[in-house]
């Protein structure tokens, strides 16, 4: 093993351990629920638990926008520039998180609308949803120091900081959905005061974290928090990784609309799914975050050969780590699909898909280490093209096709979002293989100084 591996995986093991923890919380919710005896109430907090996902994806640029930018100052040695893109980031975060409160009551309308489900569904994920919105600000928040730990290339930090929101959740859903250790038998609700208090740990790990490791960089207070160049800057950053994110959720609730449609065996089955997928998904993305950190380092110091070096280098680990979740899943997703659920209607609608789930894993991984490369050159314009044409010109008329027309029921759906990774796949290869990405935002301000 090669400096250049030893490097990439002192970022991507603990990014891999901290992104297979972070669906915890949404697979201990629908574990701990799926053993209650309603089927209807897997699929509410599955339902909600994927408009929360939806505003939290969309707003996952205030991770990304933060590791992106901070990890090519961090690469230049600029550690006031950092501080000034952390403070910036967590005033948006904070406000974000306060809008979404005050309009939770027609978010929560919108979502359930859009999503479906029975009558049944809809009333207990509401009562889930109109508590766990309270957390907004606090998840919002970790996002933003999470992203500002891996741009300093500390993969430790967003590690404990998970740890910790997790061993809280698991042990609140415990105690409150099934009434253990002298806590209120809640259900639902338990589940939903779980997460919030999860995330009101993380938080304060979070902060802790910042305020013992990063004292140099909190002194380091902008002169101008509002300075219009660098903030149209991070707005612009942003702005396209928002774009990108509501594409790729536009595609996740057009099939939870057709799937809620189905049944309630079909979408509970599609909330275990959600989870499995998720789990390879998080995986991969411990390496697709070692892309954003050591590629915008390299980038930021001007080593753009380096860059090309570690970019082709994490393509190969992410690949066959795709393959290990894939082979897993070729051989165990029935059994997998068991620890879910007792109810075995939905377990053999998990295991019928198992062609589907285990083939594309690694090309998964690929698409994903893609995002990690582009994203740590700021390359979040050609980004959000690309997902808009995979999730609109590829996913779309391929759900039509399966679904609608060849009436292929949840194994069409997931046919179909197959498709989507292919048309991410294709579009964002040819942008790897060139060398537009290969750019530094220092290098931009220097030339605009000089003008």
């Amino acid at each position: 093993m090669n400096d250049r591996d030893r490097r990439i995986l002192r970022l991507a093991v603990p990014s891999i351990l901290t992104a297979l923890s972070t669906p915890l919380i949404g697979i201990a919710d629908t574990a701990m629920i799926g053993h209650l005896p309603e089927v209807a109430f897997m699929g509410a907090v599955s339902t909600a638990n994927l408009i929360f996902n939806a505003i939290f994806w969309c707003l996952a640029f205030l991770r990304m926008g933060t590791t992106a930018m901070v990890a090519q100052y961090f690469g230049a040695r600029d550690s006031r520039a950092c501080a000034e893109i952390l403070y910036r980031s967590l005033l948006l975060a904070v406000l974000m998180g306060l809008g979404i409160i005050a309009t939770a009551p027609w978010i929560a309308d919108a979502g359930f609308a859009l999503a479906g489900g029975s009558a049944e569904v809809q009333y207990w994920g509401d009562r889930y949803f109109a508590i766990r919105v309270w957390e907004a600000p606090l998840a919002l928040g970790v996002l933003t120091l999470n992203g500002f730990f891996l741009g300093t290339a500390n993969a430790l930090a967003p590690l404990w900081v998970t740890a910790v929101a997790n061993m809280v959740n698991i042990g609140a859903d415990y105690a409150l959905i099934f009434g253990k250790w002298g806590a209120p038998e809640l259900g639902v609700e338990g589940a939903a005061w779980a997460s919030v208090l999860g995330n009101s740990a993380a938080l304060v790990t979070g902060l802790l974290i910042l305020l013992l490791r990063y004292r140099s960089y909190l002194l380091a207070w902008p002169r101008r928090i509002w300075d219009f160049r660098p903030m149209r800057r991070l707005l612009q950053t942003n702005a396209f990784l928002f774009g990108r994110t509501l594409c790729l959720q536009c595609a996740g609730f057009f099939m939870l609309g057709m799937v809620s449609r189905m049944g309630e065996a079909q979408l509970a089955a599609n909330a275990v799914v959600l989870q499995v997928w998720g789990l390879a998904s998080f995986g991969i993305d411990g390496f697709a975050h070692a892309a954003e950190t050591l590629v915008g380092n390299s980038l930021g110091a001007r080593l753009y050969a380096e860059a090309r070096q570690l970019a082709r280098r994490i393509i190969f680990w992410g690949f066959v780590v795709g393959s290990v979740f894939g082979l897993v899943y070729f051989i165990a997703l029935e059994e997998i699909a068991a620890l879910f659920t007792e109810h075995r209607q939905v377990i053999a609608h998990v295991s019928a898909l198992y062609w589907y789930i285990a083939l594309i894993q690694p090309l998964n991984a690929v698409v994903f280490v893609f995002d990690g490369i582009l994203i740590g050159a700021n390359d979040m314009a050609y980004m959000f093209k690309a997902m808009a044409v995979s999730a609109f010109a590829v996913f779309a008329p391929a759900a039509l096709v399966f679904v609608f027309w060849l009436d292929l029921g949840l194994a069409g759906a997931w046919l179909a979002y197959n498709g989507l990774m292919l048309g991410r796949f294709f579009t964002l290869w040819p942008r790897y293989r060139s060398d537009a990405w290969l750019r530094s935002i220092t290098s931009a301000e220097d030339a605009e100084e000089q003008r």
